[in-house]
């Protein structure tokens, strides 16, 4: 990410697709850290994707550790029961307390799959992953319901993203970096705060400054790097403005805001910003769409977005509906058009 590369490096989340490709029950999958660990490791050879990425159901970690129900099955990954919320008022909010790290849910796990990932791939740096503060407190109360509290008791909303960013995430950012001392990433996966869930003015008052102040706690090795959305705003580059602030190191746009408003805008704004730039083939397009529609667009978000180096192509929540032959055409257009020399 500092220099033009020998080709074009690639990037996946693939962790329901490593469980489909391996065979393995998704209850024994994601409560195995050797099983998930090493099973992504291998999927990512078979496919060639040659930059190795760790990734799991991060939204539940710090939820579950809590005591939020966790919905478990052996053929899907496992997700928050939304139909019970852990924080249901404001006397709930005592249970959101730091967690015992070797003991509490599955934190244990997550030292564990990283330290045995990190093993596998020589010692060589990892990107840890963890719950951003707007996610995980929409887990626990629930997304509809924080709205709500928004406008009818901000105050109750203060408190819970307060106790979250500095009771459970600071400190488990911390205890992460006592494991693994070398880390320089630890993303702070924020799907849900994404347009149109939420609007620019909510994540100007609300989930930006939590962003920064879990940066304050705990390290700006810290950062957020998946809102999406641009392309419902006027101005795309009021969204873009938010994510530099929350992800200064990198640019990240994926599909359909990158389909909607083409490569050059994302490549302009990095320049300009002189950072390096990933763009992500959406997950709904690399399961529904030809393989020679996915090498087409890879072709045309290398050619476009890759001119000046400093570029990753992003193959976006690979699923365990996601044809394999889609991904191997995504590999080959990476083969044939990313080469820089």
């Amino acid at each position: 990410m500092t220099e033009i590369p020998d080709r074009v490096p690639v990037l996946t989340q693939m962790h329901e697709f490593a469980m489909k490709e391996l065979g393995v029950p998704a209850r024994e999958f994601y409560t195995s850290p050797e099983i998930l660990a090493a099973g992504t490791l291998e999927i990512q050879e078979k496919y060639g994707i040659d930059v190795p990425v760790l990734d799991y159901d991060v939204y539940n970690i710090e939820a579950e550790a809590l005591g939020q129900e966790i919905k478990y099955s052996d053929t899907d990954m496992p997700d928050v029961d939304r139909s019970k919320p852990l924080i249901r008022g404001r006397d709930d909010l005592k249970k959101i307390r730091t967690p015992d790290f070797d003991r509490d849910g599955r934190f244990a796990h997550v030292i564990e799959m990283n330290r045995i990932f990190r093993n596998l791939i020589g010692g060589a740096e990892i990107t840890i992953r963890i719950c951003a503060p707007f996610s995980l407190a929409a887990n626990i109360r629930g997304i509809e319901q924080i709205f709500m509290d928004m406008y009818s008791d901000p105050d109750f909303v203060k408190e819970l993203f307060d106790r979250v960013v500095e009771e459970v995430l600071a400190p488990w950012v911390i205890r992460l970096k006592k494991e693994f001392p070398r880390v320089k990433n630890i993303s702070a996966d924020d799907a849900s705060a994404s347009l149109p869930i939420v609007s620019p003015g909510i994540i100007e008052e609300w989930i930006l400054p939590y962003v920064i102040r879990l940066r304050e706690l705990a390290g700006h090795d810290v950062y957020m790097p998946n809102w999406v959305g641009e392309k419902f705003l006027k101005d795309p580059e009021i969204m873009l403005d938010f994510k530099h602030q929350a992800c200064p190191g990198f640019l990240e746009g994926q599909d359909p805001d990158v389909e909607k408003l083409g490569p050059r805008l994302y490549r302009d704004y990095a320049d300009k910003k002189g950072i390096p730039l990933i763009l992500g083939v959406g997950a709904a397009f690399l399961t529904l769409s030809s393989p020679q529609a996915v090498f087409e667009r890879v072709r045309q978000y290398i050619e476009v977005g890759g001119k000046n180096g400093r570029f990753a192509l992003l193959l976006c929540n690979l699923g365990a509906t996601t044809p394999p032959e889609n991904v191997k055409a995504a590999m080959d257009a990476v083969d044939k058009f990313g080469q820089y020399r």
